[in-house]
């Protein structure tokens, strides 16, 4: 036999039709066995065993065509039995025949009542289409002249065979719909598989398309995960998929998991479905380096799953500003006590750098009698025009949140400048589950709010009336004989109480700019410590000069926080002298 030891992957699907039509072959009944309940037929090979095809190979590779046979044998006595020394043939529709070889790695014996994979394969030397019409075993006497031949079992492979991972998945049997529960075929396993997102993710590394399936285990015993892969599939080409999670995945009896698959694809690669496939493999003796086995690993084709209308606009539900998300209840990331909510959320324009700016203040109440953990997660704002703008997380020092107590975290986006900030949708990521990749927990439309008037800011948990203000120059006249500016609020404070507020909490910046716009000056306030913010006046020396007296003079008012990607600010006021 000539094996080509080139690694490829081959998609085929074996239709539960080829399995039960009728054929007349020797001792073809089919007979009970646990695989008949996952859609296919067991014939009766001898007096003990019995065997059902899992899957078949007939694939082009170079120089020809590389034809497998991935089979389930039975031991259906009461003692452990060899695997009958039959040969394992395959049968075109032009009625020729070839013998597969076995896999080096196949069993010799079975245990009684156990099952067993045997895996056979072979390259022939044809280029042109071959199309298989059945599998047999045939038992060959050498012994005698003539060899004499007895055909045990003869198992039909009916309609169109799967050729590689570019053909198309067509059976109606074999296509799902998005979001449908299914079963791997082929598989001995109860678990129960449902795709309930994809999203797609721009890495330093290129695009990558995640695909996250909520895993069942209806049964009554602990399962484990069996291996299957995944491709992603457009009208023109097909992207392998990759399990995120490496350890081996155990689900007790009624449990559900995710599980995550990262699919490469390009840029403006626009997936039509997805493949679910069962890796298979075959080993020759003494093929490589030093008497080493050779395996050939493939892929076949099981189920195609269509993704959802993209043009359709996915609907959430409408989020009131304060009120507690609902979190995906299989997620453990957000703590049972742990209630998060958005306080705030406000748009405002980067005139210098000609964009916008979004800040969304979520607020985590401890609402338990122990401390918990600040949760690290992530955010993305969703444009209506379906953009997605990830959130900068605001740089905090508290690790953990008190008993009955709450924390406040900012979270920044920088958007168009033709962003109008309708239909925005905010969503909340695990970045940990499916790491390095993102989850989305929790997702709502949400509607900015309007900026308070110049009388009074926010900036939660402080709310701040201004009952009146002035700027005013001082001339340095036993110095360098310019103008400084000092700036004077009159204030009302109010602290919502049981907020726990740090050094890393936001400041407020003051920014005064002359008639031509430009910024002669700053000062930062805290809201805590030592010079800060107080009910009653304020005296706030602006860090600016000039030497000449500036009139008019505007001052902004800003709430100002730090992120890992720089600092981010928010207009709370404009005031004009």
């Amino acid at each position: 036999m000539k094996i080509n030891w080139k690694k490829t992957v081959a998609s085929v699907v074996i239709s539960t039709s080829l399995m039960t039509s009728s054929y007349a072959a020797i001792a073809a009944e089919p007979v009970d066995s646990a695989a008949e309940a996952l859609g296919s037929t067991t014939y009766q090979l001898n007096d003990i065993m019995s065997v059902e095809i899992k899957s078949v190979l007939n694939e082009h590779v170079l120089g020809g065509t590389r034809i497998g046979v991935i089979v389930r044998m039975r031991n259906n006595g009461s003692s452990i039995s060899r695997v009958p020394e039959y040969e394992v043939r395959v049968k075109t529709n032009e009625g020729v025949e070839y013998i597969l070889q076995a896999s080096a790695s196949n069993p010799k014996s079975i245990q009684p009542k156990a099952n067993t994979e045997l895996s056979y394969l072979s390259d022939i030397d044809r280029t042109d289409t071959v199309t298989l019409s059945e599998v047999n075993w045939t038992d060959v006497d050498y012994y005698v002249y003539p060899k004499k031949e007895t055909l045990m079992v003869a198992v039909p492979i009916n309609g169109q065979a799967w050729k590689g991972s570019d053909m198309p998945i067509t059976n109606p049997a074999a296509v799902k719909k998005w979001g449908e529960p299914f079963a791997v075929p082929s598989l001995l396993s109860p678990l129960q598989y449902q795709p309930v997102s994809i999203e797609k993710e721009v890495t330093d590394k290129g695009t990558v398309q995640v695909v996250q399936f909520l895993v069942t285990n209806p049964a009554q015993q602990r399962e484990k995960l069996p291996e299957f892969v995944i491709d992603g599939k457009s009208e023109t080409q097909s992207f392998s998929g990759k399990k995120i999670e490496q350890d081996e995945i155990i689900l007790e009896a009624n449990e559900k998991k995710y599980i995550h698959y990262a699919v490469p694809t390009d840029n403006d690669t626009v997936l039509s479905s997805i493949n679910v496939l069962t890796p298979e493999q075959f080993s020759q003796s003494s093929g490589g380096q030093g008497g080493q086995p050779v395996t050939v690993k493939y892929n076949v084709g099981r189920l195609s799953i269509l993704l959802p209308n993209v043009s359709a606009p996915a609907s959430y539900s409408s989020y009131q500003m304060g009120e507690t998300m609902k979190f995906d209840t299989l997620s453990e990331l957000i703590h049972p006590n742990l209630n998060v909510s958005v306080v705030e959320m406000h748009m405002n324009d980067n005139e210098d750098e000609g964009s916008k700016s979004v800040t969304a203040k979520f607020k985590l109440f401890n609402k338990s009698d122990q401390p918990i953990a600040v949760p690290v997660f992530q955010t993305d704002l969703v444009s209506s025009d379906g953009f997605t703008y990830t959130g900068n997380r605001q740089n905090i020092a508290t690790q953990r949140i008190l008993p009955n107590s709450g924390l406040v975290i900012n979270y920044a986006y920088t958007l168009p400048a033709s962003e109008k900030g309708t239909g925005l949708v905010i969503r909340v990521n695990d970045t940990q589950k499916a790491a390095p990749y993102k989850t989305t927990i929790a997702a709502y439309g949400i509607n900015l709010q309007q900026m308070d008037g110049n009388d009074k800011f926010s900036v939660y948990p402080f709310d701040a009336k201004i009952n009146y203000w002035t700027v005013s120059p001082l001339y340095n006249r036993k110095g360098d004989m310019t103008y400084s500016y000092k700036a004077r609020f009159d204030l009302e404070l109010k602290r919502a109480e049981q907020i726990q507020v740090d050094a890393s909490f936001s400041k407020l910046q003051l920014e005064i700019y002359n008639t031509t716009n430009n910024l002669i000056g700053t000062k930062q306030i805290s809201f805590i410590g030592a010079n800060r913010l107080i009910t009653g006046e304020n005296n706030i020396m602006l860090d600016a000069t000039s030497e000449q007296l500036e009139r008019p003079l505007t001052i902004k008012l800003y709430e100002w926080f730090s992120t890992p990607a720089g600092d981010s600010k928010r207009l709370l006021g404009v005031f004009t002298q």
